[in-house]
């Protein structure tokens, strides 16, 4: 009973180390990612202010914001040219239409 007690035991205490061991990997696992991932946020920073700084980078955003803005000129145009004929249209057909109904109208009561 007092060895099977003890190989009982002994079996704890190799399980309790194995236990240890592996917390400790798992900190130092952690430890490694917190590591890459801050790593790889300061690559991130410099990149990004690199690409900031970097005047070619800037001439590149600002022709493109320009060419966004002209285009939209263009289109808020044409959609404005568009409505004025539609808004022609509509006043032509009404008054054709006006004129149909008064020409029905007067034929009616003739």
């Amino acid at each position: 009973m007092i060895r099977t007690l003890s190989v009982e035991i002994k079996e704890l205490q190799e399980l309790i180390a194995q236990e240890r061991v592996a917390e400790e990997k798992v900190r130092k696992a952690k430890e490694e990612a917190q590591e890459i991932v801050k790593q790889a946020r300061e690559k991130a920073e410099s990149m990004f202010e690199t690409t900031d700084s970097d005047p070619y980078q800037q001439q590149f955003r600002q022709t493109k914001k320009d060419e966004t803005e002209r285009k939209k000129a263009e289109i808020t145009e044409e959609y404005r040219r568009k409505i004025s004929e539609l808004n022609g249209m509509a006043k032509d057909n009404f008054e054709k239409a006006v004129s149909f109904v008064t020409k029905k109208l007067v034929s009616v009561e003739i």
